[in-house]
């Protein structure tokens, strides 16, 4: 009797069980943003201000006097989009807790989609390391758009390789028109995901195979190329909207880093606390991940034999989808090199954007497990492999609650200190310690955002470009402080530098329990609380 092969996308009843507990996982891993009142995720409060902002703005008049709103379709969109959504049934609290959340769930989902596709593996491993990247800098720094973004390159990237591998005509063309589709929606996600998608569909494209058909294949692309050219092209010719003022700024000025800096980064996709803990998940990941890549590059440079099917009817699609699966590993082994150098020579920032480099980190190592065969490796690296995955993946998010515990304590004060700046204000921040005990990055840096999410507020520090969709106007005090006031790198405050005129209320956070800071005789202590000082100008008598 003929053994009956089994069918693709169908899961052997003894391998159900693994998956319960990586349900589980990806469950456990949304807690971190919402179990706790205090936010340590850096750049999430100005979210919250942001999305508060453009929602009652066409119904406030204060706001309209100092901000201009004008959003257009481009990058970013997509996260303007959602938060608009969410902010409607929500508020913009749990709005920006939500947005943080879909990537850190989505993506070990895209990832086990994205490894059923390319090598019909129905094993969870690949996904449990998923949500232990899930908790990383950038998670931490809250870039939830770019986030997003990678989560979208990881669908988008698999599309990619099926349509690349496509022979039959008419199912070539229906995966041509799913990639076509695709790909504008990862461009409004985030414009840098869509440039490193690019890349990666690009360099996989002539990496192997029958070069110049699989170029032809780019075509795919068009109309999403055309989408970001039409929105470069309109934030060229219309650098601001129609009554904006013009925000001064550095130019698009280049900065690297020295070699031990950018070495430091290969940590990141894992690091949040300063602990070491999740250091040590990060290299574990790295070492088995990388492993794992190796053993399949050391595969696929030897030659395949095709097996005698033995009468099995099921042998040649069984060879088919083996082949497919080799050819779409010599693909992304080609991408890895192409986004390793990518990171050896890009900048850390580019005039306000930061963290360049930093961002292909993590997606080196998510093309890694895309990039992994299971037949590939050896019976020591696949238990490694296997069993190594759910431990960095509870592990991880074990870290993040433990360490947001332990930051409520460090936060303390910060909901009545904010509570008494009154609406239609203008509060000038100065978190000239913004540093946390238990997380890295600045998680304080944007508190003073969490009033604009409640009330209209003018703040001295928004993000005054396409992607916020927000532009301040010839009033907004903002565009007149001194260029040396960035939020994230306070070492001190020139008072003389700053007229404090133009500013109702100054919060300043400093460590908790440390002395109250110098201020100058017109500014009078309005509230504390812990790290939290609310200084009220006085307002000179008529």
């Amino acid at each position: 009797m003929k053994p009956r092969s089994r069918l693709p996308g169908k899961f052997p009843p003894a391998l159900v069980g693994p998956w319960i507990p990586l349900a589980l996982a990806i469950s456990a891993s949304a807690l971190p943003f919402w179990l706790f009142d205090a936010i340590p995720f850096q750049d999430l409060p100005a979210h919250a201000g942001l999305i508060a902002l453009r929602h009652r703005f066409a119904h406030s008049a204060f706001d309209q006097r100092f901000y201009v709103v004008a959003p257009h379709l481009g990058p970013y969109s997509l996260f303007r989009f959602l938060g608009e959504i969410l902010d409607e049934r929500f508020g913009p609290i749990d709005a920006v807790r939500t947005l943080a959340t879909l990537p850190v769930v989505m993506t070990p989902i895209a990832l086990s989609w994205a490894r059923r596709r390319l090598h019909d593996d129905p094993y969870p491993s690949v996904p449990f390391y998923g949500v232990a990247l899930g908790f990383g800098f950038m998670t931490l720094l809250g870039f939830a758009s770019y986030l997003l973004g990678v989560t979208t390159i990881v669908v988008g990237l698999t599309l990619w390789l099926e349509l690349l591998t496509t022979t039959d005509s008419r199912v070539g063309f229906r995966r041509e028109v799913a990639v076509a589709c695709f790909a504008p929606l990862i461009f409004i996600a985030h414009g840098d995901a869509f440039v490193v998608f690019l890349g990666l569909a690009a360099t996989s494209a002539v990496a192997t195979g029958n070069r110049l058909r699989r170029t032809l294949r780019l075509r795919a692309l068009a109309p999403a190329i055309a989408l970001a050219a039409s929105a470069a092209w309109r934030d060229r010719v219309a650098r601001v909207p129609e009554g904006a003022a013009v925000v001064p700024g550095g130019g698009l000025r280049l900065h690297f880093q020295g070699i031990a800096d950018k070495l430091s980064l290969l940590v990141t996709p894992t690091l949040m606390t300063r602990y070491g803990v999740d250091v040590l998940v990060g290299l574990f990941v790295w070492g088995v991940v990388g492993a794992a890549v190796v053993a399949t590059a050391r595969t696929l440079a030897v030659a395949k034999t095709t097996p005698d099917s033995g009468g099995d009817p099921g042998a040649g699609d069984r060879a088919a989808r083996d082949e497919a699966s080799r050819a779409h590993s010599r693909a992304l082994i080609g991408s890895l090199a192409a986004l390793g150098g990518a990171f050896v020579v890009l900048p850390h920032s580019v005039g306000w954007f930061g963290f360049v480099d930093g961002r292909l980190v993590p997606l080196l190592i998510l093309v890694g497990m895309m990039t992994v065969r299971r037949p590939a490796l050896g019976p020591t690296l696949r238990t490694v492999f296997d069993r190594g995955a759910p431990i960095a993946a509870f592990a991880s998010v074990t870290i993040a609650l433990v360490a947001s515990v332990r930051f409520q304590a460090e936060a303390f004060g910060w909901r009545e200190v904010l509570a008494s700046v009154p609406a239609e204000a203008r509060l000038l921040n100065f978190p000239i310690e913004p540093n946390s005990d238990v997380f890295t990055a600045h998680p304080f840096v944007h508190y003073d955002k969490l009033v604009l999410a409640d009330r209209p507020v003018v703040v001295s520090d928004l993000w005054f470009h396409q992607g916020s969709a927000v532009y301040p106007t010839a009033e907004n005090p903002a565009i007149r402080l001194p260029a040396e006031y960035i939020e994230s790198d306070l070492h001190g405050i020139d008072w003389p530098a700053y007229r404090l005129a133009d500013w109702d209320y100054v919060l300043i956070r400093t460590r908790p329990g440390a002395d109250r800071p110098d201020v100058p005789r017109v500014l009078s202590l309005a509230v504390h609380r812990g790290g939290w000082w609310l200084f009220r100008r006085a307002v000179p008598e008529l």
